[in-house]
């Protein structure tokens, strides 16, 4: 189905993320920049779009987002809050041929993970299927398309600047509906959850 067809059947994209402050996110856009070249093939994130996405919801009516929104909350107040910190960069499958560039975590991955299971414990609860794949840690900067080039030395070179660690609390997961548009992705929060602790 595509973004105008769902809209008309009155759906929404939704899916379920961490976004880092501000501040975290231009440390990743720096990254961005060092790696960044003319004509290489890739769809970069824009700084203030950057998250962790712990569930992609997909296609929702305002029910299924409620339901969903309702699920989270309720996992989330069980969870305490962490610290997390950017780490190093990376790709999926992997440098060569890579589809998806991004960061890792130094800091609270173990937690992220824990999060993320709690999410998913909570949305099959309330009737949604299993993600499609085990949750991995990462934050997206960049969808590559021309899947040709070995990105290995690229991100070997381009790390965190050398300032302080880019550290933030996690102490909320947010659900966010995403609009599709010629200049990319505009998200809007749905609803914030929370953690506990």
């Amino acid at each position: 189905m595509t973004g105008s067809e769902a809209r008309e059947r009155g759906l929404m994209r939704i899916f379920v993320a961490v976004f880092p402050p501000a501040e975290v996110q231009r440390r990743a856009a720096s990254v961005i920049e060092r790696i960044r070249a003319d004509g290489d093939g890739v769809s970069w994130v824009k700084d203030d779009n950057l998250h962790f996405t712990i569930r992609f919801l997909g296609d929702l009516g305002e029910s299924g987002a409620g339901r969903a929104a309702a699920a989270v909350r309720e996992a989330a107040a069980a969870m305490p809050a962490f610290h997390a910190a950017l780490g190093p960069p990376g790709a999926f499958p992997g440098p060569r041929k890579a589809r998806v560039l991004w960061l890792g975590l130094s800091a609270g991955a173990e937690q992220l993970v824990e999060l993320a299971r709690a999410v998913e414990r909570g949305l099959e609860g309330a009737g949604f299927g299993r993600a499609d794949r085990p949750f991995k840690p990462h934050l997206t900067i960049g969808r590559v398309r021309d899947r040709e080039r070995d990105w290995s030395e690229a991100l070997a070179a381009a790390g965190l600047d050398g300032g302080p660690p880019a550290g933030f609390d996690v102490d909320r997961v947010v659900v966010v509906q995403s609009t599709l548009s010629p200049k990319g992705s505009v998200y809007r929060v749905r609803d914030e959850a929370p953690l506990g602790g």
